[in-house]
């Protein structure tokens, strides 16, 4: 059988699915096609709906599967009656329409409920989803898949009146699939030259899947629920916290760097670090591969101790990612989940970059309960972290979580802007009043400002004056004011930029994205072309001093 795949991922960063990649390769493995539509506007020409039917009728597939983020839903949904609609209109046969992904494994009643497609899948569907092709392939309509839900004749039912959940079959989840059976991901799926020499050389893998931590905002602790509910097991027989096997993972990368130009790999594992052995494993065989290519990891603060954090920067490790989220202790344990304290945190930087890994931070504004105060503290702690960079997001309320739950119970929800929203980056979800919502916004767009502001109270040789005029400047805009100053902001950060690093001030500015804060050693070395591990040797205001003329001169010439 020939499946589509549909990935609407439009307004939002350009990436790679690697849920889709592996349905690819399993359904590939045994003997069947695949093909995909990649709505994204950094990738064109980006299809019309009328062309997205167009393609479904030249390939004529089995099967259409979509995956979708809660942001991209609408959009799925929206292309998934038009499919319908021109089919009647073209009397021509649409083959099963199935969806799968974050928000359909989250609220699955609610996307059945919808009435657009035959079946939802929840969960881990690699072998779910070849059982149903394969007995759509034999001429069934299967309605006893595991991880599916359908409609008791297995199809939509074409009276709008019979689809009701009372109609429906909802089949509990299988096991986790077993890392070491599963084959390479198919990368060839996507336009990965494309998409790699697009995001500058950055290459997504995965060595390990599932996260034991449950913060509220995340799905993983509704995941494990859900598997240890229908599976009737504990956590611990679950296998959800798996490894794929070092020899598959080396015979991997090898094959992309024969195919690809990979600057950077991002191991996109929930938390490369919690895997202690697998993680040492892995720096080991990677070295000694000799690929010569850095990465990049995601680790938790109370995962990663010096032995680790040594391996990792032999290995080649570039850039350690953290999960923060708030600089608020009381926020992080009632809100988040996350129970760390701010000395764990700095700690673990400290540890990190005492052996040559830069520290990247995730923090979120606009959370739930959260207080003016908790906001400063946020600011506050990335002062005083002192991290290589971090990336300020919006708290989006993604259904079937808790934090969503939390943020309906406060009555904090604005049910206009989440349907609206394609991305967790420019708006907030969340109405805080006037006033809060204001300072989140400006908080979310200049965070370097502020953290620059506030750290000469933690070190010296920074650009705190240099920044304290205009935050408060900024401080005192109102909204109107705001409003007109934001689309400027970028040149201005730039400028105030370009005077801290020819001072030899240590600061932040938005540096790779419009989000993200980062330290001007590190980017000052990347800018002159030097490593960030050779150049953080010396000294700060030294450093800092050398690294300014270098680009000084790279400008000149």
């Amino acid at each position: 059988m020939h499946v589509l795949f549909v990935y609407p991922n439009l307004y939002t960063q350009m990436g790679f699915n690697h849920g889709l990649a592996s349905l690819s390769a399993v359904l590939k493995r045994a003997g069947h096609s695949t093909g995909l539509v990649n709505l994204n506007e950094n990738l064109p020409p980006v299809p019309s709906d009328e062309e997205v039917f167009q393609r479904v009728l030249d390939e004529r597939p089995g099967l259409i599967g979509f995956s979708c983020l809660t942001q991209q839903y609408p959009a799925a949904l929206e292309l998934a009656r038009f499919l319908r609609r021109r089919a009647n209109e073209a009397s021509a046969e649409l083959p099963p329409l199935v969806i799968g992904g974050i928000h359909p494994t989250m609220v699955p009643d609610d996307v059945l409920g919808d009435g657009a497609w035959d079946y939802v899948g929840v969960g881990e569907c690699e072998q779910p989803l070849l059982e149903l092709v394969e007995r759509l392939e034999s001429g069934e309509r299967p309605t006893d898949v595991a991880n599916f839900r359908t409609w008791k004749d297995g199809v939509l039912p074409p009276d709008a009146a019979e689809r009701h959940l009372g109609n429906t079959i909802n089949n509990p989840v299988g096991p986790f699939p077993d890392l070491a059976e599963l084959p390479e991901p198919d990368y060839a799926l996507f336009d990965t030259a494309r998409i790699t020499a697009n995001k500058h050389g950055w290459f997504g893998l995965m060595t390990t899947r599932g996260c034991p931590y449950r913060c509220s905002y995340c799905l993983n602790h509704r995941i494990v629920d859900r598997y240890r509910a229908e599976l009737d097991k504990p956590v611990k027989d679950l296998n959800f916290l798996r490894e794929r096997p070092i020899d598959l993972m080396m015979a991997e990368i090898r094959g992309v760097l024969e195919r690809y130009e990979v600057g950077t790999f991002i191991l996109d594992d929930d938390l490369f670090t919690q895997h202690r052995d697998h993680a040492l494993a892995f720096c080991e065989a990677y070295a000694k591969e000799g690929f010569g290519v850095p990465f990049v990891v995601n680790a938790h603060v109370k995962r990663l101790d010096p032995e680790l954090a040594a391996a990792l920067g032999k290995a080649g490790c570039k850039i350690l990612k953290l999960g923060i989220e708030s600089g608020s202790v009381r926020v992080r344990a009632e809100v988040l989940d996350r129970h760390m304290t701010n000395a764990d945190i700095c700690a673990t930087v400290d540890t990190a970059e005492a052996h040559g890994l830069h520290t990247s931070a995730f923090v979120m504004v606009g959370l739930p309960g959260e207080s003016e105060a908790d906001l400063w503290d946020t600011v506050n702690l990335l002062a005083e972290a002192d991290l290589g960079r971090f990336r300020t997001s919006l708290f989006f309320p993604f259904p079937g979580t808790r934090g969503a739950d939390l943020a309906l119970e406060g009555g904090y929800v604005d049910a206009d802007k989440v349907a609206t929203l394609t991305d967790f980056t420019r708006s907030s979800a969340l109405d805080f009043g006037p006033e809060q919502n204001l300072l989140i916004d400006k908080l979310a767009t200049a965070m370097p400002w502020f953290v620059n502001a506030r750290s000469g109270e933690h070190r010296e040789g920074t650009a705190a004056e240099r920044y304290r005029g205009p935050v408060a400047e900024l401080l005192a805009m109102d909204r109107e004011a705001w409003e007109a100053f934001k689309p400027g902001f970028a040149e201005r950060d730039a400028e105030l930029s370009r005077a801290a690093t020819a001072a030899g001030e240590l600061h932040y500015a938005v540096r790779y994205n419009a989000f993200m804060g980062v330290r001007s050693d590190f980017f000052l070395a990347e800018d002159v072309g030097l490593e960030w591990s050779t150049a953080a040797a010396k000294p700060v205001p030294e450093r800092l001093a050398e690294l300014a003329l270098l680009a000084a001169a790279e400008e000149i010439a």
